[in-house]
């Protein structure tokens, strides 16, 4: 078995990054008995996405069970290094208010992660 290192994650691309968290995802859901079909990502890594790169829509209970928190989340993938005012500014609109993909999370007790390989 081949052991990833940190400095592995660190040399993946956003993309490359973004697809390890999605695959990451669909091992979970895998591993619990649940469709992959619920994991959607891809497109353009660059693509306005309302701070969506990875999403879930689980059917089965995942909470506290592996990489996915909660039957609702979403991942924010990020290559850079995220400090707190740059997760402060990624969560919210340029209005100051928080993203609406955010705000339907806190409605179905979801959860929202950012992801950073920086």
């Amino acid at each position: 078995m081949h052991e990833i290192t940190k400095e592995d994650i660190e040399s993946l691309n956003d993309t490359d990054l973004r697809t390890l968290i999605g695959r990451l995802c669909e091992a979970d859901l895998y591993a619990l008995g649940d469709s992959t079909r619920h994991v959607s990502y891809g497109g353009k890594q660059d693509e306005k996405d309302g701070g969506i790169d990875v999403k879930v829509d689980a059917t089965k209970i995942v909470e506290n069970n592996g990489f996915i928190l909660k039957n609702n989340t979403i991942f924010q993938v990020k290559k850079p290094s995220m400090t707190p005012s740059k997760i402060k500014s990624e969560m919210k609109n340029k209005d100051g208010s928080l993203k609406e993909c955010i705000l339907n999370l806190s409605k179905c007790n979801g959860a929202y992660i950012i992801v950073s390989s920086g």
